[in-house]
């Protein structure tokens, strides 16, 4: 449940290389993480509000969230989904997600010199959160990355209706 973190000693004269600035670079994210799931817990933190437009359309507003692994799920500006017609249950989550970005060249090639962090929504047929072993949100959960369920959708023609799950941190 609770690890031990390990980080980089410096002294005067010691090479640095790659593996040491990745090295410090975790340990900073995995005390974060764990200071957001021990503190905070997981859940909503602001916003991400889920609403559903005439045109079958799901909008998840701006806003940030904390994922049992603690990592900050961070929604910039609204996202918007089309939603086909169809019959059943959806479910509105969104997941902690990095990209590498800012190309630059290297050697013989290019590699990306940045990662951002930012969020993923997605609509998923079965609720991430069916057999969680974290207990309720505002807790420390289960540690485990996995997407945070925001709304479930039902299909009731001619258009979907939205359920609000709660989720807050």
């Amino acid at each position: 449940m609770v690890q031990n973190l390990e980080r980089v000693r410096y002294f005067f004269g010691k090479l640095l290389s790659v593996e040491d600035f990745q090295d410090e670079q975790t340990y900073f994210l995995n005390r974060l993480r764990r200071h957001n799931r021990f503190l905070h817990g997981w859940g909503v933190v602001s916003g991400l509000e889920v609403s559903l437009t005439k045109a079958n359309e799901v909008v998840v507003s701006a806003g940030l969230a904390i994922d049992c692994a603690g990592n900050e799920i961070a929604v910039a500006e609204p996202v918007r989904i089309s939603l086909a017609p169809g019959k059943g249950t959806l479910y509105v989550a969104i997941r902690y997600q990095e990209r590498e970005v800012g190309q630059v060249p290297a050697g013989d090639g290019v590699e990306f010199s940045r990662i951002r962090e930012g969020a993923e929504v997605v609509l998923l047929a079965v609720n991430p959160g069916i057999g969680h072993r974290g207990v309720g949100p505002g807790t420390p959960g289960c540690g485990q990355d996995h997407p945070l369920c925001l709304a479930k959708l039902t299909w009731h023609r001619p258009r979907w209706k939205l359920r609000k799950v709660k989720s807050a941190a």
